[in-house]
């Protein structure tokens, strides 16, 4: 597949006389970044003819996350910082990487660096469609819906039963200095998952639940999104702000690649 991607990059301008423009490199980029070649997408981005935008970097940023390089993912947010100084997600991600690389001194520094710029991250949001067409908003860590406790209950049961099948938390979005169980507890309360159990106790059996986030679903969301999908027999339909994910029979439509 990368190779096959190299030679149509290629026959554009050779073959067809189109010059890749930045969105074409961009595509090139996440092909190379999603199959691990991080150093060659670094080169691409730097030798292009053209001034990379945020989507190029934002792609090879993404990649990093996927493959665990703080080193290239530092590249690309310093030139992310300078063309989306508002956009507080690329300080996050940057953050996480350097999380599960281990380097909780950088992750402080860059927490100091967005206190400092005033940046606060909003927090999780997300809507799910009920069977009536009634809109319902869960916010992250808050249990104020009328339904709580059935929610509550019924994510436990779900949880319970992909942890029978193998499923083991993802705490690497959690960067917090607590105990792996808080962080588990912590994620239990994301709004996606909230949703999501809300859409399983209302909705009718093997339809299909749809929810909508403010902000990139995590990985462990993103996990159990995937398990719920596969033991429940439905299609789950999420919009973060990244993408649309479809996941069906436990496998997401991304390629577990946002």
């Amino acid at each position: 597949m990368v190779q096959q991607g190299r030679c149509l990059f290629a026959s554009m301008q050779k073959d067809y006389g189109v010059v890749p423009d930045a969105d074409h490199h961009a595509c090139m980029v996440d092909l190379l970044g999603r199959a691990g070649h991080l150093e060659e997408a670094l080169e691409l981005v730097e030798t292009m003819p053209l001034e990379p935008h945020g989507g190029v970097w934002g792609a090879l940023l993404g990649a990093c996350r996927l493959h665990g390089n703080p080193d290239i993912a530092e590249i690309a947010a310093k030139h992310l910082f300078e063309l989306e100084p508002n956009s507080i997600g690329n300080y996050i991600l940057l953050s996480n990487i350097y999380a599960l690389a281990g380097r909780m001194e950088d992750v402080s520094r860059i927490r100091k660096l967005v206190r400092g710029k005033g940046m606060k991250k909003n927090p999780g949001c997300s809507w799910v469609e009920a069977k009536d067409g009634n809109i319902h908003e869960f916010y992250a860590g808050e249990m104020t819906h009328p339904k709580s406790k059935e929610i509550k209950k019924a994510l436990e049961k779900l949880l319970d039963t992909l942890k029978r099948e193998g499923y083991k938390p993802n705490l690497s979005s959690i960067v917090y200095d607590i105990s792996d169980g808080e962080k588990e507890q912590v994620l239990k309360t994301h709004s996606e998952k909230l949703a999501l159990s809300f859409g399983l106790l209302t909705t009718t059996a093997g339809s299909p639940i749809k929810i909508v986030k403010n902000l990139r679903v995590c990985e462990d969301c993103h996990l159990v999104m995937c398990g719920a999908s596969r033991i429940t027999k439905r299609e789950i339909v999420l919009r973060d702000n990244m993408r649309f994910h479809h996941f069906r029979d436990g496998v997401c439509s991304c390629g577990n690649f946002w």
